[in-house]
Formats: C-alpha cells, structure tokens, sequence
C-alpha cells in the first residue's frame, strides 16, 4: 500500500467480531455451519461453498494433515523475529525501535503461527486495534480472523460477510493484514492452500477408516462352521445354532459323536489391505503440506530424508518471507507513516536456516589455515563458535620470547664461523672443503643460544602449570561454595 493510499489516523475498534446471535436455544456463530464435510457425496460442496473453506476446516481435523501442518508451521515460528531499521538515519533507528517495541508487546509468534494458515486455506487475515496516544499510534492487537468470514470480489478485493450484508462489506483502508498463497497467474486473487489437494484424500482416509473398523469387528473373529447330516431336521439346525453362539460366548460344549465345529479364518484378498491404502492417503497429504514425506515418515533412509529436509527447508524459508513481507508492507508500513512520517519502513525477518554444523567449520577451517598460513582473530572464533576465549599461556610465552631483543647477539658466535668459510672460498670445491672441515662445527659457540632456549622453556613450562593450578583452584572453590 503505497503512503498515498494511508489515511490521517486509522479506524478505531473491532469491524470483523464474531458474529455471534442468540437463537434455537444457544448461541449461533456465523461459521457454525462450516463444522463437517456436510451431506452429499461431494466434501468440497462447492455451490454451498465456493471458497472451499468448509472443506479445507474440517479436513485439518484429520490427526496426520493437522502434525503435518504443524510441523511447517512450527518450523517457522521457532525462528526469532528480527526487526532491522530501513535506512542509516536517526529517524529510521527510531522508527525500527517502535515497531519492535510494539510487535513485542504482543504474541507476535502465535499471531504470526495464526497467520501462516494461510499456507492450508490459501489466505489469512487479521485485524488491527489500533488505539491514539497523543499524537502516536499504538497497535493494541492483532487479531487472526476466521477466513469463512470473508470472500474475494471479482475485482479482487476482499470483502467481509455478515448477516445484513451478505453481498460483502469493502474493507477500510490500513485496517486488515491479508498473508496469501502465491498465484499461479494475475487472475487469482490468491494462490491455493495445501487443503485444495488435501481434501480428497482426507475424506477417502476418512471413509475408508470407517470401512476398516466394520471389517475388523466382521472379521477379526474366525466364523464357527457345524457340519450336519444332509437331512438334519429344522430343530437340530437350530440346536446346532444355539451351539455355536454358546462356543462365540465361552460356554462349554458337548456334542455327540459324528458331530464336529471348525473355525473358518478369513483370508487376505488382493486389493484389501486397509493399512496400505491409509498410508498412501497419508503420504498424499504430506507431499501437498510439505513438498516431501521423509521427514513425517519413520524409515531407515538417512540419506533420503536428508535430501527431503532440505526440500522442507527452502519452503519454511519461503514461509517466512512471505509473512515477513507482508508485516513490512502493512503494520510495519502504516505505523511508519503516522508515527516517523518520512522514515525508511524497517526490515523484518526470520532466520530459519538450520544451525551451522561447527565440527565441519572447524575441519574448514584447519585446512584453509594450513593451506594459506593465516589463522582465525580471537574476535572471528568468538563470533563463530561462541564463548570467550584467551591465548594458550605456552603459545604466549613463545610468542614473548620470539619478540624478545638480543638474539642476534646469541646468534653471532654460531653464524661467524660458516661465515668466514663462505667468504674465504673462491670455488664450490674450496666451498664444500670448507663447510666440511672438522674445525668449523667446533668453533661455532651455541652454548649461549641453548642456555637462553633452556630459560625461555622453563618460563613457559611454569607459566603454563601457574595457570593451570589457578584452574585447578577455582574448580575445587567453585565445588566448595
């Protein structure tokens, strides 16, 4: 919505309440009706309801399409809300300062959890309560509407249905958020929800489970068989009869001889198996809520399932795109412009990438440091890996020892000597008759060098046990207290 199209001050109180009337000896929602799949053999009923909604709600009664939307949904609110400023100007600090306040002061998650439904029935929309502080303007609340209580107009405008105005109410403007599905092209007002392909077979799964109940109790209980004589009379039929309900109920039996019961077990036909059929339903649903199946499934395809995680993950990210956007272009954007006229609308978001997996960061990171010869600042490591972390005394002492002065004057007494050689000869022959004479090792002194060495290392040694005697210290105060 373009600032041209907010007005001076937003409309106060509820215009989308639930309708609710006192009639036939209770009370009677407006969406009462919209409780079942209804009469008839088609779930969608689509002449008594054309948006579909009827169906999409009670189809979300289904355990499986219910975890399965759950899941996606889930997955987005559990990634905190960011709320960043638009531009670099003081203006547009304060204004990201605002709406983080005000988003705060409500359940920003449930409502946005409430919000995401839009992903089952193609659309979601809540109302603003907005309420004047002086010159500010304050969200009170942000409440999810049922969406049967709404319909597109056919110049696309969504419109409100109450009992006086079945035809539709227009809807004022920088009142409503509305959080839709993509399209598939400009005609749509919204793109379809999950439930559009979720119905049929939650309704099939619904029957079906019926069916399977009925054959259970039929045949669950092997059937008791009497053989007669051929021309058993009418009483022995019926005594026979009387037999067998005894054996169904426990009772004990005593038959005469050339008398005999058998147990008839019912056989699986091709094409019967019930289970089978639900798990294919099951499968259905969770391909059109998730784009995959893998991770609503217990197998033992590892590989599989983390290849459909990564299809779960790109939609939970588009999720949250589209709800981040659609919060930036109305609450976001309507509260700017009464409250920081001029300021930049802030950026909202969710991070729902999945954590990063440290071990493999840290091999990366081993390997780039060998290959290149730099290593991570103790600011980079914090920052990747968390905590606060300090220098390796030894590494320390080493470095104090390298950026000591006055080894080059350890140095001399050991370099002289190959030095002297090296200038003296005139060729490689004399060269290499040179570094090989027994006399130069010997005159090269490294009695000072090592000595300053040994010190250096038992400074070190030291200093590292002094550290980790403090450690030591600390823990057992710490186990004391």
């Amino acid at each position: 919505m373009a600032h041209a199209d907010i007005p001076a001050r937003p409309a106060k109180g509820e215009i989308a309440p639930p309708e609710v009337t006192l009639g036939g000896g209770g009370a009677w929602d407006l969406t009462e009706r919209y409780r079942d799949f209804g009469l008839g053999s088609d779930p969608r009923h689509w002449q008594a309801d054309p948006a579909g909604v009827t169906a999409a709600t009670a189809a979300l009664a289904d355990p499986h399409a219910r975890a399965v939307l759950d899941q996606r949904l889930d997955a987005v609110v559990a990634a905190p809300l960011e709320i960043t400023p638009g531009g670099t100007m003081r203006r547009d600090r304060m204004a990201a300062g605002d709406l983080e306040e005000q988003l705060g002061a409500l359940e920003i998650d449930r409502i946005s959890r409430e919000l995401l439904h839009a992903a089952w029935h193609g659309y979601a929309i809540a109302e603003c309560l907005w309420e004047i502080e002086g010159p500010a303007v304050r969200l009170a609340d942000l409440r999810v509407r049922n969406p049967a209580r709404f319909r597109w107009h056919r110049d696309g405008d969504l419109r409100l249905i109450t009992r006086g105005r079945p035809g539709g109410v227009v809807l004022p403007p920088a009142k409503f958020c509305v959080l839709v599905q993509p399209r598939q092209h400009g005609g749509q007002a919204h793109g379809p929800g999950a439930a559009e392909w979720c119905v049929w077979p939650v309704w099939l799964k619904r029957h079906v489970v019926s069916m399977w109940a009925v054959a259970l109790e039929r045949f669950g209980t092997p059937t008791t068989c009497m053989t007669l004589a051929g021309d058993a009379s009418s009483a022995a039929i019926e005594k026979a009869l009387a037999q067998q309900a005894a054996l169904v109920g426990g009772a004990g039996l005593v038959l005469k001889e050339g008398h005999k019961i058998e147990l008839l077990e019912s056989g699986r036909r091709a094409g019967g198996d019930y289970a089978e059929f639900v798990r294919a339903m099951d499968a259905m649903i969770a391909d059109a809520v998730l784009g995959e199946r893998a991770t609503s499934e217990i197998g033992q395809w590892q590989a599989t399932a983390e290849a459909h995680a990564d299809v779960l993950q790109r939609l939970v990210a588009a999720d949250a795109r589209r709800l981040s956007a659609m919060l930036r272009h109305s609450v976001a954007t309507w509260l700017t412009a009464w409250n920081f006229p001029g300021a930049a609308v802030p950026h909202l978001s969710r991070n729902t990438a999945p954590p990063e997996d440290l071990a493999a960061r840290a091999a990366r990171d081993v390997q780039v440091a060998a290959a290149s010869g730099l290593r991570l600042t103790q600011p980079s490591v914090e920052e990747t890996y968390g905590g606060i972390w300090e220098p390796d005394p030894r590494q320390a002492a080493v470095d104090r020892l390298v950026g000591e002065s006055g080894w080059e004057a350890l140095m001399d007494p050991v370099l002289t000597p190959p030095g002297v050689a090296v200038a003296e000869a005139h060729t490689p022959d004399a060269l290499a008759a040179a570094l090989d004479a027994p006399d130069l090792y010997a005159a090269m002194d490294t009695n000072p060098m090592a000595a300053r060495l040994a010190r250096a290392t038992t400074s070190a040694r030291l200093s590292a046990e002094g550290d980790d005697g403090a450690g030591r210290d600390d823990d057992r105060e710490g186990g004391n207290a």
